[in-house]
């Protein structure tokens, strides 16, 4: 029969070890009871592995309705290394109560200086390791744990040693505050030896290092070994007061921050100025700051890496490096400014770029000089701003109105001197030269115009140097910075129609600007892209301000108002002329009027002409024919033609065929014919008979009357360009007549006014042309004229018959007979 067997608990398992039960039991089923409770004896005898600790409960036992485990038990630092319990089934760790290790000596090595707790033990279960155990900062740190079998290598055990604080092998900076830094940090045991720097806020290199023994190799930490980042101790501030209007102001509020700041008059230049604050620091480094600039956001606690430890360290401000502003060793600075003349001469400076300062733009008096014109208010804005400002009026040239600045700002070292016809909206008026740029001017560019109207100058040297200097440009030295610029007011645009650019100037009224452009209606322009922006002359004085001729025919020009009362006839009356190259602003093509009157080979030279012409001229070809009377044709001519001269070609002229039709006139002269050069065939003479002529459309249409020859009646001037080869011996009759015309011109020119030149020219018509095709006709015609001219003793009136193409036939048929 089945029945239970009663079984009472001992203090460790639900099985304590006592039963009740039949004797004839054949099914066993235990009932474990709970109504009272077995009390097990201890019996160490039973254990192994009891020497080496304590506080541990023998009395335990194991369940006996489990498997016959060997049972292992817990200790403070390990799963296992506690008594055991003996069993064959395998092992197995018991959580039912912890032992607590005693401390031994046994496979120990303790660095002098280190403690650890001695009762830790591996864990006997594990492999035999050599253990090697941490520090606060290491994984490593001296301790090692080794039995004589550790054969499988290095393991890191888990508790963490104690070091006793030691200063040896410690390299610390002065500026350096001793009591941020944990003296017990060591290098990691297991690493190469190595020569430790570590950082300090954004220091890499501090100069606070840790020399491990043998070490020759540096390595660069990323951690402060201490309580705090920030361990640098509070460096001697030195405020420069150079007497600007803020700078007690300024100093009042960083005495709030800095309360140990102290400040120190300008003395001289900033090195007499240091030498006297290294007598009053009391740290070895020094900040040395200036009155002029602002330092909000400026942090003093900056040090630069080891390495530059003894640099003197020069930071900049937003427009250069220099700023007035130093941290200072005071070694360094004793030993260099023995010898050197200013701080810039130091031979290790070292320009920060990791923080600026900020230089405000109120530092320095602004002198405004106010041209005639209008500034659309500008002056009142920036008073608005710079209520220091003043106003004074331009003289001629920017040389002596420096000079009468100059004398009403004694005791000013630095003056902005600036021009109302600039735009200064976007100016920032805190640029500072480099030291090394202290007693230059500095000239800022206007629009594209290095010689701009912006000046920076120091004072006390442009006084030293005026009284010497005949031009602004003899200053030694100008120095002209790319960093910013400023835009004149708009120049203003005029158009104009007509043949001379004088009269226009004339007109012009300058109410706006000194400048003005005067651009003929006939040249293409774009008038809002490089006339107002990019071509900005200088105002210096008067040279400067010169003509600027824009186009190649000179009808479109910048135009100073000095020019207005410095011309005459021509714009050639004013010495200052200057052409640019301008690709943007092109001359009209002129006309090609072709004259031709029943000549034999019209039609020849016609076709040779239209041939000889590039496409771009072919539709500026025009045609006057048949029209009776030398003035007529040629007012025809004027008449057909659109532009203000016109090339007059003679049916008579071989035209060459590279002639260069993109030929201009010059609209800087009055309105005049422009006379080519022409080959005569007959006598190989080369001038303006039957050339080429550019007429003047104007003047062609005013000229009712003329004398023996129509162009030179007006305005002329002779192009000594050959335009063709003028065939007029095509027959005896035209020969004739050309030759008779020519010489009459010619024999009262030399009546008139005499010259080798046209004597030369008359006895060439008198003595070529026996071997050429009608040339004697030719050698005839000239000497009928000067008998002609005899005759009639030179009157106008008999000569002018020759203009009657009746009156000549009759002559020559006469001389036939």
């Amino acid at each position: 029969m089945s029945q239970f067997v009663h079984t009472w608990p001992s203090q460790w398992q639900r099985d304590g070890g006592v039963y009740l039960a039949s004797k004839d039991l054949t099914d066993i089923a235990y009932h474990f009871r709970q109504d009272q409770r077995v009390t097990r004896l201890s019996n160490i005898a039973l254990w192994s592995n009891t020497e080496s600790v304590t506080d541990f409960d023998y009395s335990w036992h194991p369940d006996p309705h489990e498997p016959d485990y060997e049972y292992h038990f817990p200790t403070q630092h390990q799963s296992a290394g506690g008594p055991v319990y003996p069993g064959t089934a395998g092992i197995k760790l018991s959580s039912d109560q912890r032992a607590t290790r005693l401390a031994s000596e046994d496979n120990w090595s303790i660095p002098e200086g280190m403690t650890v707790d001695k009762s830790w033990h591996p864990n006997p279960l594990d492999p035999v390791y050599t253990y090697h155990f941490p520090t606060k900062w290491q994984s490593a740190g001296g301790v090692i744990y080794s039995s004589d079998t550790a054969s499988n290598g290095i393991k890191f055990a888990d508790i963490v040693t104690e070091e006793e604080p030691s200063r040896e092998n410690w390299t610390i900076p002065d500026d350096v505050d001793q009591s941020t830094i944990d003296f017990t940090w060591r290098p990691n045991v297991l690493d190469p030896p190595y020569i430790y720097h570590f950082p300090i806020g954004n220091i890499q290199s501090s100069g606070l290092t840790y020399t491990a023994f043998g070490a020759e190799e540096v390595k660069l930490m990323d951690y402060f070994p201490g309580h705090d980042n920030n361990a640098f101790k509070e460096l001697d501030v030195f405020y420069v007061d150079k007497n600007n209007n803020l700078s007690q102001t300024r100093y009042k509020k960083l005495l709030e921050k800095y309360p140990k700041m102290q400040r120190i008059r300008y003395a001289n230049s900033m090195l007499e100025t240091i030498r006297r604050c290294v007598n009053r620091s009391e740290t070895t480094r020094f900040w040395v700051i200036s009155s002029e600039n602002i330092y909000d956001d400026f942090d003093f606690d900056w040090r630069p890496e080891s390495w530059q430890s003894y640099m003197t360290h020069v930071f900049g401000s937003q427009w250069n490096k220099w700023s007035d502003t130093f941290l200072i060793n005071k070694w360094e600075f004793e030993r260099a400014s023995k010898w050197a003349k200013g701080i810039e001469e130091f031979p290790n400076l070292n320009f920060v770029k990791d923080q600026q300062v900020l230089v405000p733009d109120d530092l320095h008096a602004i002198v405004y000089v106010a041209w005639e014109y209008n500034d659309f208010g500008q002056f009142e804005l920036l008073q608005k701003q710079y209520p220091n400002i003043t106003r004074t009026r331009f003289v001629d040239n920017y040389l002596d109105t420096f000079k009468r600045i100059i004398n009403n700002h004694e005791g000013h070292d630095y003056i902005w001197i600036i021009s109302s016809l600039c735009d200064y909206s976007k100016f920032d008026f805190s640029w500072q030269p480099e030291p090394w740029q202290s007693e230059m001017i500095h000239v800022f560019p206007t629009g594209s115009q290095k010689r701009g109207d912006t000046f920076y100058i120091h004072v006390p040297s442009f006084k030293q140097q005026m009284h010497d200097l005949e031009i602004l440009d003899w200053f030694n030295v100008i120095n002209y910075p790319k960093d910013q610029g400023v835009a004149r007011f708009e120049t203003p645009v005029i158009e104009y129609s007509g043949d001379s650019i004088v009269d226009a100037i004339k007109q012009l009224k300058f109410d706006v600007a000194p400048y003005e452009f005067l651009v003929n209606v006939n040249n293409e322009v774009d008038k809002q892209g490089f006339l107002r922006y990019q071509l900005t002359p200088c105002l210096w004085r008067q040279k400067d301000r010169a003509v600027y001729s824009l186009s190649e025919d000179n009808a479109s020009a910048l135009v100073s108002r000095d020019v207005r009362n410095g011309i005459d006839s021509q714009v050639y009356d004013f010495p200052y002329i200057e052409k640019i190259d301008n690709k943007t602003l092109t001359s009209p093509v002129l006309d090609i009027v072709f004259i031709s009157n029943g000549e034999p080979d019209a039609e020849r030279w016609y076709s040779a002409l239209v041939e000889s012409l590039g496409i771009d001229y072919h539709n500026r070809l025009k045609r006057v024919e048949n029209v009776n009377g030398r003035i007529a044709a040629y007012q025809a001519a004027a008449q057909a033609s659109e532009t203000d001269w016109f090339f007059a070609v003679f049916a008579k002229l071989e035209v060459e065929r590279n002639f260069d039709w993109a030929w201009r006139p010059d609209y800087f002269q009055e309105a005049k014919h422009y006379i080519f050069h022409a080959r005569n065939p007959v006598n190989g003479l080369v001038y303006g008979h039957q050339a080429m002529i550019a007429y003047n459309r104007r003047l062609v249409l005013e000229t009712n009357e003329s004398g023996l020859d129509f162009t030179l009646t007006r305005a002329h001037q002779v192009v000594p360009i050959i335009s063709g080869t003028a065939h007029y011996n095509t027959d005896p009759w035209m020969t004739w007549r050309t030759a008779f015309r020519e010489v009459l011109k010619l024999k009262q020119f030399q009546e008139q006014k005499p010259s080798i030149e046209n004597e030369g020219r008359l006895n060439a018509w008198l003595s070529k042309g026996n071997s050429v095709e009608n040339g004697t006709w030719s050698i005839r015609g000239a000497h009928d004229a000067v008998d002609y001219y005899n005759e009639v003793a030179g009157d106008p009136a008999k000569l002018q018959l020759s203009f009657e193409w009746a009156w000549l036939r009759d002559k020559f048929n006469k001389l036939l007979s």
